[in-house]
């Protein structure tokens, strides 16, 4: 996921991108750490339905904001900071990202609800959180609209 954003990147977006990485070295290692992990978990669980805009795709947002916080704190053990990388970073691809603004903002969301899912899930093993987000990926609303997303402030969603 990693290699395949920064390969569409423009000039402008990589340096923005390296700007993060440089204000935030630490980080640098465990989000590209954490950005495999989760699309080779994403992949054995769903195949390719994760690049979708449906469930698999929450799934995906969800654990990809969780793994890099989880990665971040092996490095640096100051949890408020990992979430914040993690949030900052997940938030700056979806500010370059190509999307629709639902698109996007199903993306903002289960992101966020990845952070929220932190909380709850932060001492659990790989196992456990993938479970615990397949289910509440099975548990995710459809929206049909930005405003939707908004109003949705406790579970996963998806378009499609």
């Amino acid at each position: 996921m990693l290699w395949r954003i920064v390969r569409n990147l423009d000039f402008r977006q990589l340096f923005g991108l390296l700007g993060l990485f440089l204000r935030n070295p630490l980080y640098t290692f465990p989000t590209i750490f954490a950005t495999k992990k989760c699309m080779a978990i994403a992949e054995r669980e769903y195949g390719s339905k994760h690049h979708l805009g449906n469930p698999a795709n929450a799934f995906r947002h969800a654990l990809w904001v969780i793994l890099i916080t989880k990665k971040c704190l092996k490095w640096q053990n100051n949890e408020q900071k990992a979430k914040a990388w993690a949030k900052q970073f997940t938030d700056w691809h979806e500010d370059f990202s190509p999307n629709k603004a639902l698109e996007r903002a199903m993306d903002l969301h289960n992101n966020a609800m990845g952070l929220r899912y932190f909380e709850q899930i932060k001492d659990r093993n790989e196992a456990e959180t993938v479970s615990f987000l397949k289910q509440r990926a099975s548990e995710a609303v459809k929206v049909l609209t930005v405003e939707e997303v908004k109003s949705i402030e406790d579970k996963l969603v998806y378009i499609d």
